[in-house]
């Protein structure tokens, strides 16, 4: 019973869905289960966000352009894939810290590639799709690179608490690490669902960005640590 009524005080983070268009990010119910100790924070806490998992098709692109600026530098933003991922990635930890910061609270982003402090709120994600084989794994940009449309699954977690990962990558030495890994989330780990299009407009993904800080600060609230005043 205690499980229970923990798991259903998640329910303002993990939202349902109302049935949007899939252009639309929204949020939907993730399975979830979490031990019920609750996060240790106050109002000076500082939230820290990570770079949200997103692989990209390996690709070999055009280099003629050089390094000239105008048209052909943005044409090949627009083509690679790396950069498209890498742009998407970048405007979400932006806008996610920028909205945060609105919203009252500290928040400041993780180096790419870094760790966050022992001590702070944590906010990190991963982008998904499901495969022909109903086999769920990260998400992909690229040309041709399975569906439309991806799932971001968002956690937010206490660093002074020993912490589960949100997903675990296939055992398989040779795919772990492999672009598009067949990945398991962890039912173990309260998470919230949004649903957005691979290659959403940046608006699009700044609207994401601003529900999954709205969901975040109602969840800190719940958990003891309104804004401070703004």
């Amino acid at each position: 019973m205690k499980l229970q009524n923990f798991v259903l005080s998640l329910a303002a983070f993990a939202a349902v869905s109302t049935g949007a268009p899939a252009s639309h990010a929204h949020p939907q119910a993730a399975a979830t289960q979490q031990s019920a100790v609750k996060p240790a924070f106050t109002k000076d806490t500082v939230i820290y966000v990570s770079d949200f998992d997103l692989d990209a098709q390996n690709v070999t692109t055009d280099q003629s352009g050089g390094n000239r600026p105008g048209v052909l530098g943005r044409r090949r933003e627009e083509h690679d894939p790396q950069a498209q991922a890498a742009k998407l990635v970048n405007t979400m930890s932006q806008s996610l810290v920028a909205d945060l910061q609105k919203a009252g609270y500290k928040a400041e982003r993780v180096p790419p590639g870094g760790l966050p402090p022992k001590i702070g709120a944590w906010v990190h994600g991963v982008f998904t799709e499901v495969d022909e084989g109903n086999s769920r794994r990260r998400a992909i940009i690229g040309f041709g690179s399975g569906q439309a449309n991806m799932d971001l699954y968002v956690t937010l977690s206490d660093l002074s608490q020993p912490d589960k990962p949100l997903y675990n990558a296939a055992q398989d030495a040779t795919s772990k690490d492999k672009a598009g890994a067949i990945i398991t989330m962890n039912p173990y780990v309260a998470a919230a669902k949004f649903v957005m299009e691979k290659n959403a407009p940046e608006k699009m993904v700044k609207k994401t960005a601003a529900d999954i800080s709205t969901q975040i600060a109602t969840q800190m609230t719940q958990y003891g640590a309104p804004p401070t005043s703004k």
